[in-house]
């Protein structure tokens, strides 16, 4: 099988990679974004990635060399990151949205897309990031590809490349209170990076339905 992933520098995204690139399943891993990702010496799944340099706003007009079976789009930043409001959108809903069209172009009949959202996603929300992540749902299943995967996490732990400091308080936080996630609370424990992408590597293999919803909770039991 062939897999093209987007988002593949961030949290989530680089361990999908090296799973991805681990897996005897793929033959070839393509890699969408503006920066070629650094990955482990691999003792097979090196020469299996194929970087493509593009900006989020080329995907519009790009093709990929052949048809993709399995698409892992990890795109996410902040709005401090960003630099406003507008240009958050065009990274967590306009930049996932063009990479699935760009999968969509290409006609595949089993295609499955995988996309990262967030806990609380709601495009009624009156959050403005839980608001955008709802639209962004929205907007993705109109769009009726085959097969549709997404992922609400809640807070994620991991190391970033970047600071994210309400991301390290929340980290810091759970090291302390951890143990009271249970119940009706295990919605907002938080989870593991390396954890949510070998969920998504394990449920792309069983995608039956057009769309669905891996949530939080869903994902703790999968561990």
């Amino acid at each position: 099988m062939i897999a093209a992933i987007i988002g593949a520098t961030g949290l989530v995204g680089k361990s999908l990679l090296e799973l991805l690139l681990d897996s005897d399943k793929y033959q070839k891993v393509y890699v969408l974004g503006r920066s070629q990702p650094h990955i482990t010496a691999h003792h097979f799944g090196e020469e299996k990635l194929h970087y493509i340099a593009c900006e989020l706003d080329e995907l519009h007009e790009l093709s990929l060399p052949e048809p993709i079976d399995h698409g892992f789009c990890c795109l996410g930043t902040t709005i401090k990151q960003a630099g406003s409001q507008q240009a958050f959108i065009e990274v967590d809903k306009l930049g996932v949205l063009a990479f699935a069209k760009l999968l969509k172009r290409q006609s595949h009949p089993t295609l499955v897309l995988q996309v990262m959202s967030a806990l609380d996603a709601n495009p009624k929300s009156s959050v403005f990031y839980n608001r955008v992540k709802g639209e962004m749902e929205q907007e993705l299943c109109q769009l009726h590809l085959p097969h549709v995967q997404i992922f609400q996490p809640s807070l994620l732990i991991g190391k970033r490349a970047d600071s994210r400091t309400l991301e390290q308080i929340g980290q810091w936080l759970f090291n302390l209170t951890g143990f009271l996630f249970i119940g009706p609370l295990k919605k907002y424990k938080p989870i593991n990076a390396l954890q949510v992408a070998q969920v998504m590597v394990n449920s792309v293999q069983q995608a039956s339905k057009s769309v669905s919803i891996i949530n939080n909770h869903d994902m703790h039991n999968q561990h």
